[in-house]
């Protein structure tokens, strides 16, 4: 019978990201400075992900739309 530590323990490891995949340069600063963002996501906890997704996705969106002539 599993008592509630290793229950607790269980959940934690199913939660944790684990190792991210590396992130491949894209040659454009602006991108891969959004991007290496997500490096940030392994120290962070779960509640603080939503800011950098947020960040990373305006960082991204604004370097799309950013047309200069």
């Amino acid at each position: 019978m599993e008592n509630q530590s290793d229950s607790s323990q269980n959940q934690q490891s199913e939660l944790s990201l684990g190792a991210l995949k590396p992130i491949i340069p894209s040659g454009d600063g602006r991108v891969d400075g959004a991007t290496e963002r997500l490096n940030e996501l392994t120290l962070l906890p779960a509640l603080e992900h939503v800011a950098v997704f947020e960040d990373v996705h305006r960082r991204l969106h604004d370097a799309l739309t950013d047309n200069p002539e």
